[in-house]
C-alpha cells in the first residue's frame, strides 16, 4: 500500500496509477461487469464539477441516501474531493428521521437513489431551508424544480475529460487530513441519532493500520453488501481500493446468495447474523438428508474442529487427522463453501459479538472468520483477530497506533470484567456534531469512553463483556448483561433471535423468534398440527419445548441470570420494522414497545425457581 494522507489522495492514487477492467464490479443487464479505474475517475470528475457549480464548497455537507451501489462510492469520492463532507443516510430510514438528519447536519444537497428515496426527500424538503438541490440516481424527476438527473451530472462533454480530471486533481490535493470527511448519524439501538464527525485523518489512519493484517492483493475480489452508510463497510471499501482489491456491489441483502454465486468473491465483511443464517441453512438442508449423510456431516465437522483446535494451539495435527481433514474437505466442506461462491478465503465479522462455537464451525470447514471490534466514533476498528493472532471469544488484539485502557471504575455487579473500554488514537472522532454536553461526557483528556465493558488478557486479546448502558437490574438488585445471554443462542438449532429483558422485574425473561424450518420439522415429527406460524408458537407443547431449549443453554449461568420465561414470536425482527439497526442488532426500545402487552403477560407468570448447577466438566 502506497502512503496517502487523505481519502481524496487515496482515490487519485488508486485510479490514476492503474486502469484495470475491474476496479468496481456492478450488475448490469443481468450480469456483473467491470468498471475501470479510468471510468470511475471520469465520473467522479464530472460529478464533482456539477456539485461545485451547484455551490458545494470546502466545509459543505452533502447527504447520500442510497443502497450499496457504484453511484454511492462515486458520489462519496466526488463530495470528498471538494473538501466537503458526506452525510450518509440509511435507505431504510423513514421521512421524520431523514428530515431530522438533513436539518441537523445542515446538508445543502442530497444524492438519492430510487424514485421511492427521492420521494421521501421531496416530501420533507419544504421544512429544510438549507437544502438547495437533489440529484436522482434512478428517478428522472427533472420536471420538478431543483431536482437533477444523475446521468446528466456524470455526462462528460466531448473534449472536456482532461480538463475535468485536472480540476478534480487540483481541488482534491488541497484537502487536508484534519478536514471533516463525514458526519455519520448512528442508527443506534436507543434514542435520537447523534452525528459523529470523522476527519480524513481518522479514517485514513484506520485504513493504514489495517494494512498487512490480512493477506489481500490485487487478485482479490471483495463483496460489498453491508450498508455503506455505516462506517464498517465503508472503511472496508476504502481499504479495498487502497490495496487494489476489486469491489463488487450486491444488489441487495435478499439477493446476496445469488450474487455470491455470480461474483465468487474472495473476501467479505459480515455481521454475525449473516453467519447464523448460513449455518441455519446448512442445518436445514441436513434435516432432509439421509441418515448416512448426517453421520458423514457430523464426522467431518468433528474432524475440522479437532484440526482447528490443534493448529490454533500451535500443535501439529497427526498425519491421520490431516488425511481425514483432506477427505472431509472434498466430501463436505467444499460443498458448503460452494454455496457462498466457492472462492472465499476469509471473512471479517464485526458490529456485534460472534459466538465462539459459530466461529469455530467456519474455521472447521476451511473458511476463517476473524472477529473484530470498533465503533463509528473510532473509524471504526479498534481490535481484530487476524491470521497468526486468533483467540475465539475475543475481538483480537488492538490494531497498531491505537491505545486501549480499561477504566479504573469497576461495574461491581459483573466482577473484574465490568470495566469500561477507553480508546485513544488518530482514529478517534473529534466529537459529536454540535453536541457539547455529549462530548464532555464521552471524550475525556483525549480518551473516548466507548460505553462497552471489557477485559484484556495477558496476551493482549480484548474481550467484550457487555454494554454499560444495556445492563439492567432485577428487582432483587442483581445486575444482568443482556448481550451475554443473547450470545448464548448464536447458531442455536431452534433459536433465530432472542432479546433478554428484566429491568426491575423479579426474573429474566426473553422474546424469542424460533428457527421456523427446524421447529416446523420438530412439530411434524411429534405429530403436532399447525396451520400457521402463529398457531405453531401458540401451541403449549411447542412453548414447553422451546423453554427447555432455553433452559439447557442457560444451565451454567448464575441463578439470577437465567431466562425463566419466554414469549415465542411468529415473525422475525427486521430492519424494515425498525426493530433492528442497519447492522442487524436489536433496537431494544422499539422491540419492547412493539411487544409491550406480551412482555407484561410474561412477567405476570410465576417463574420456576432456578436450581443451582455445578460447573461444567472440562
Amino acid at each position: 500500500m502506497k502512503p496517502f494522507k487523505t481519502l481524496t489522495e487515496l482515490f487519485l492514487q488508486a485510479t490514476e496509477s492503474r486502469d484495470t477492467p475491474a476496479c468496481f464490479l456492478v450488475k448490469t443487464a443481468g450480469r456483473y461487469q467491470g468498471i475501470s479505474s479510468r471510468q470511475a475517475l471520469r465520473a467522479v470528475a464530472a460529478l464533482a464539477d456539477g456539485l461545485r457549480r451547484a455551490g458545494i464548497r470546502p466545509g459543505s455537507r452533502v447527504a447520500l441516501l442510497s443502497e450499496n451501489r457504484l453511484e454511492w462510492a462515486l458520489t462519496d469520492y466526488a463530495v470528498l474531493s471538494l473538501g466537503a463532507a458526506t452525510v450518509p443516510l440509511y435507505p431504510t430510514l423513514l421521512e421524520p428521521d431523514i428530515e431530522y438528519i438533513l436539518r441537523d447536519s445542515g446538508a445543502e444537497g442530497i444524492v438519492a437513489s430510487t424514485r421511492a428515496q427521492v420521494g421521501k426527500v421531496l416530501n420533507v424538503w419544504p421544512s429544510i431551508p438549507a437544502l438547495r438541490f437533489v440529484v436522482a440516481m434512478d428517478a428522472d424527476d427533472s420536471g420538478k424544480p431543483r431536482v437533477q438527473s444523475w446521468q446528466d451530472a456524470v455526462r462528460v462533454e466531448p473534449g472536456r475529460e482532461e480538463e475535468l480530471i485536472a480540476r478534480l486533481r487540483e481541488t482534491a490535493t488541497q484537502v487536508r487530513p484534519e478536514d471533516v470527511a463525514s458526519v455519520l448519524y448512528t442508527s443506534g439501538t436507543t434514542g435520537r441519532p447523534k452525528g459523529v464527525v470523522l476527519t480524513h485523518r481518522n479514517i485514513v489512519s484506520n485504513v493504514i493500520a489495517s494494512d498487512g493484517l490480512f493477506p489481500l492483493s490485487k487478485s482479490d475480489v471483495g463483496m460489498s453488501f453491508l450498508p455503506l452508510a455505516h462506517v464498517y463497510e465503508r472503511m472496508f471499501d476504502f481499504y479495498y481500493l487502497a490495496i487494489g482489491v476489486s469491489i463488487a456491489y450486491a444488489e441487495s441483502v435478499n439477493a446476496l446468495a445469488d450474487n455470491l454465486l455470480e461474483v465468487r468473491p474472495t473476501v467479505m465483511a459480515v455481521v454475525p447474523r449473516v453467519l447464523e443464517k448460513v449455518y441455519a441453512n446448512v442445518l436445514e438442508r441436513l434435516e432432509k438428508a439421509a441418515e448416512w449423510q448426517k453421520g458423514l456431516f457430523a464426522w467431518a465437522i468433528n474432524v475440522g474442529r479437532k484440526h482447528f483446535r490443534l493448529v490454533s494451539e500451535g500443535r501439529a495435527p497427526s498425519w491421520e487427522l490431516r488425511l481425514a481433514r483432506t477427505l472431509a474437505d472434498r466430501l463436505v466442506y467444499s460443498k458448503i463453501r460452494a454455496q457462498m461462491g466457492g472462492r472465499l478465503r476469509f471473512l471479517v465479522s464485526g458490529a456485534a459479538p460472534l459466538a465462539p462455537d459459530l466461529a469455530e464451525f467456519f474455521f472447521a470447514i476451511g473458511l476463517p472468520v476473524y472477529e473484530g471490534y470498533g465503533l463509528t466514533e473510532t473509524s471504526p476498528v479498534i481490535a481484530v483477530n487476524c491470521p497468526g493472532a486468533i483467540r475465539l471469544g475475543t475481538v483480537g488484539r488492538v490494531i497498531p497506533g491505537v491505545e486501549v485502557r480499561l477504566s479504573e471504575e469497576v461495574e461491581r455487579a459483573l466482577g473484574d470484567t465490568g470495566r469500561e473500554i477507553w480508546v485513544r488514537g488518530p482514529n478517534v472522532s473529534p466529537g459529536y456534531y454540535h453536541l457539547e454536553d455529549e462530548n464532555r461526557l464521552a471524550f475525556v483528556d483525549g480518551w473516548f469512553r466507548t460505553g462497552d465493558l471489557g477485559a484484556l488478557d495477558e496476551n493482549g486479546f480484548l474481550t467484550i463483556t457487555g454494554r454499560k448502558k444495556n445492563l439492567f437490574k432485577t428487582s432483587g438488585g442483581k445486575y444482568v448483561a443482556p448481550e451475554r445471554l443473547e450470545n448464548l443462542f448464536q447458531g442455536h438449532p431452534y433459536v433465530a433471535q432472542l432479546v433478554a429483558l428484566g429491568e426491575a422485574r423479579k426474573f429474566v425473561g426473553a422474546l424469542v423468534v424460533p428457527k421456523f424450518g427446524a421447529l416446523e420439522a420438530y412439530a411434524r415429527q411429534q405429530g403436532i398440527p399447525f396451520a400457521s406460524r402463529g398457531e405453531l408458537v401458540g401451541n403449549p407443547v411447542i412453548q414447553a419445548f422451546m423453554q427447555s431449549q432455553v433452559d439447557e443453554a442457560c444451565r451454567w449461568l448464575a441463578p439470577h441470570e437465567r431466562i425463566l420465561q419466554i414469549v415465542l414470536l411468529a415473525k422475525e425482527f427486521t430492519v424494515e420494522s425498525g426493530e433492528l439497526s442497519a447492522t442487524l442488532k436489536a433496537r431494544r426500545a422499539i422491540v419492547e414497545g412493539n411487544y409491550r402487552d406480551q412482555i407484561e403477560e410474561m412477567f405476570q407468570r410465576r417463574a420456576p425457581q432456578p436450581q443451582e448447577a455445578s460447573a461444567p466438566a472440562r
